[in-house]
């Protein structure tokens, strides 16, 4: 079942609770419109060397189809619109080691968001420029492994005007091969790897 992907996917980047998920403003906390942005990778190799560079990108219009209504709603403004992104190396079947200070960071566009747990995310918040929604980190790994990357999704998003009206983004990786095989706790014999989820894997030499 493809709930399964989204299950081990959550080995890696459990415990994450940030702005992203408990943001409230004003005590509201009515969630009204529910969206999804997706996210790129590349070059989306299966492996990839120390000091190489792995992009992962959003680029996405302010205006968003509501996955409940199907109405089209323009949702620019947004004042806490991000994710937390979780680091993992897998180390035999079952264990996975936080490995978020595995990598170095170059962060093109967006802004950074301080967090106390630096061996297992990091967390940023995307820009808005243009009538879009923009994001671009190169994530350069120093030593060698099996890993895997999650995007949270993003609840409670507010606009800069109405603190109460908000949003939930599901995230997800698109047009990208996420290479499930390199999980050793996927079976694609009982998972459907054929569905998009915020996680993806790859092997550093």
């Amino acid at each position: 079942m493809a709930t399964k992907i989204f299950v081990v996917a959550a080995l890696f980047f459990i415990a994450i609770t940030t702005t992203f998920s408990t943001c409230k403003k004003g005590g509201c906390a009515n969630t009204v419109y529910n969206f999804e942005i997706g996210v790129k990778a590349y070059p989306d190799r299966d492996s990839i060397h120390i000091g190489d560079t792995l992009w992962v990108e959003i680029n996405a219009p302010t205006t968003f189809t509501d996955l409940v209504s199907n109405n089209d709603v323009n949702y620019a403004g947004a004042a806490n619109l991000g994710s937390a992104i979780g680091f993992g190396e897998f180390i035999g079947r079952d264990s996975v080691r936080e490995s978020a200070n595995s990598f170095e960071y170059l962060l093109i566009k967006g802004y950074n968001v301080n967090n106390p747990f630096v061996s297992k995310i990091r967390e940023y918040l995307f820009m808005e420029q243009n009538n879009f929604y923009l994001f671009k980190l190169g994530i350069i790994p120093k030593e060698k492994g099996i890993f895997g990357i999650g995007f949270s999704n993003a609840a409670n998003v507010f606009r800069a005007n109405d603190g109460c009206t908000k949003a939930r983004f599901n995230i997800f990786f698109q047009n990208t091969h996420q290479h499930y095989f390199l999980n050793p706790n996927i079976n694609s014999n009982s998972a459907d790897t054929t569905k998009p989820s915020g996680s993806y894997y790859f092997a550093v030499n």
